[in-house]
């Protein structure tokens, strides 16, 4: 029994690298149909939202990212990061109450650099 729960336990930590990747394709799939893809000084910026997005956000969520939150005109946002990104949820609307609307993720890919 307690090697059965050592490899579960093991396989939990494992979970973040290898579920990553395919999380990560899945919301850059998803920006690039919907057309959510723009350009900064140093980087492409895609995002994206719906099951990508929720699938995304709870992924990180399992896997104990921690959340920080921040206030905005829009309400209260949690935001959960990863190296390529983060993801954003509002939790309260402006008016203080649960918000139910808006969640996205965001991947920054860097342009390449030289030729």
């Amino acid at each position: 029994m307690t090697v059965l729960l050592l490899l579960a336990a093991l396989a939990a930590e494992a979970d973040f690298p290898e579920r990553a990747p395919s999380l990560i394709e899945a919301c850059l799939n998803n920006a690039v149909v919907a057309n959510e893809i723009s350009k900064t000084r140093t980087e492409h910026k895609y995002m994206c939202v719906g099951d990508a997005a929720k699938e995304l956000w709870n992924f990180l969520e399992s896997s104990n990212v921690k959340p920080w939150d921040q206030t905005t005109d829009s309400g209260v946002w949690s935001s959960r990061d990863f190296p390529m990104g983060g993801c954003f949820k509002r939790i309260r609307n402006p008016d203080g109450s649960a918000a139910s609307t808006g969640l996205s993720c965001s991947i920054w890919i860097p342009y390449r650099k030289g030729k």
